[in-house]
């Protein structure tokens, strides 16, 4: 609780940094917000004081490229606290925090819970919190915090064997962005590793058919006010340029340039200077422990949630990488705050097999 609330605070003081720089967006805040604002007044028909920079897209801007899940809950926060940066902000603060405790619980809770089981949950809050998108991603109204939250409960929820649970938030992270699925080929990657033959075509249709009916039902608001049809379109449109490169903008990094914090993209410059970074040195130690967890894992039964994590932190890279040889070259470094909980959770899954092994489990 202790390393959640210092990751708020953190993330809250950058916030509030930024806010007080003036009443302005920070990075690409302006989409989101001004699509969040336009939900609470055309698709929800709720009044919201509007801030005097409001409206610096098009009025008829939806952001329909990216589901609506991270802009309901910047809405609603907007509706709740108020229409201006902290409002905005609030989801991802809260959010940035719990990540952490999220991860620590399940730790915890999959353990003997005895002081080794405490070390092993504190470690695993801790390699989180020390990886600076967090903190970073966490300020600011984006939807990537978002996606790691929802992430980081279908992780959790893996640990803690509640695999159609962890399936449903699997859905969620999609329907916060769409890199959610790499929640859903992780799962199917398990579910390939788990059980017979028989068991696997069930789980396996089940692993589609679960996050799909969670991403639809989100959708629901925006169907019903845009029409199926359009929505359909749109998505469609949206898959489309998910797979083609931007035009040249901020600067671009590959997943391994993530890793190694090659060319990063910047959320500020000022009053604060916010990168895109992560914690090169506990995301090469998560690397280098795939392997030797995946083996693990998938010839010792009793060690099979030991390859959990790394199956999250695989199936992210993936993804990107599938997106990538689909036609998209312009990957940006916040899109990295996504391995933030598999990494932490590897670390976890290395002391709790550590503990088992000592322990003769």
């Amino acid at each position: 609780m202790l390393i959640s609330t210092y990751v708020s605070y953190n993330s809250y003081r950058l916030a509030s940094i930024n806010y007080e720089k003036g009443d302005l967006y920070v990075s690409d805040e302006i989409y989101y917000v001004d699509t969040a604002r336009r939900y609470l007044q055309f698709i929800f028909h709720v009044n919201v004081n509007e801030s005097m920079y409001s409206n610096k897209t098009n009025p008829d801007y939806f952001n329909l490229e990216h589901p609506p899940l991270a802009k309901y809950l910047i809405a609603l926060s907007m509706k709740l606290y108020g229409d201006n940066p902290i409002g905005w902000r609030l989801p991802g603060i809260i959010e940035a925090g719990l990540i952490p405790f999220t991860l620590g619980l399940a730790f915890w809770l999959r353990s003997k819970r005895t002081v080794e089981s405490a070390v092993i949950a504190i470690a695993a809050a801790s390699a989180a919190a020390a990886d600076p998108i967090l903190t970073y991603s966490g300020s600011v109204a984006m939807l990537d915090i978002h996606l790691a939250f929802f992430l980081t409960l279908s992780l959790a929820f893996m640990l803690l064997g509640r695999r159609r649970t962890a399936l449903v938030m699997s859905g969620l992270a999609t329907a916060a962005k769409m890199s959610g699925l790499a929640a859903v080929l992780a799962i199917m990657l398990y579910d390939l590793i788990d059980g017979d033959f028989r068991s696997k075509v069930k789980r396996l249709a089940e692993d589609i058919l679960v996050p799909f009916i969670v991403f639809v039902v989100v959708m629901i608001p925006l169907i019903i006010y845009f029409g199926p049809v359009d929505i359909v379109r749109e998505t469609l449109s949206a898959l489309r340029w998910h797979t083609t490169s931007r035009p040249p903008g901020p600067p671009t990094s590959t997943p391994i340039g993530w890793i190694l914090n090659s060319n990063p993209f910047y959320y500020s410059f000022s009053p604060v200077v916010e990168p895109a970074i992560l914690n090169t040195t506990l995301h090469l130690f998560a690397v280098i422990s795939i392997v030797p967890l995946t083996i693990l894992g998938s010839v010792k039964e009793k060690y099979r949630d030991a390859v959990i994590a790394p199956l999250f932190y695989v199936g992210t890279l993936a993804l990107y990488t599938i997106i990538w040889l689909l036609g998209n070259r312009t990957f940006y470094s916040f899109y990295a705050v996504e391995l933030t909980p598999a990494m932490a959770g590897i670390i976890g899954s290395l002391l709790l097999v550590a503990e088992r092994m000592r322990s003769n489990e």
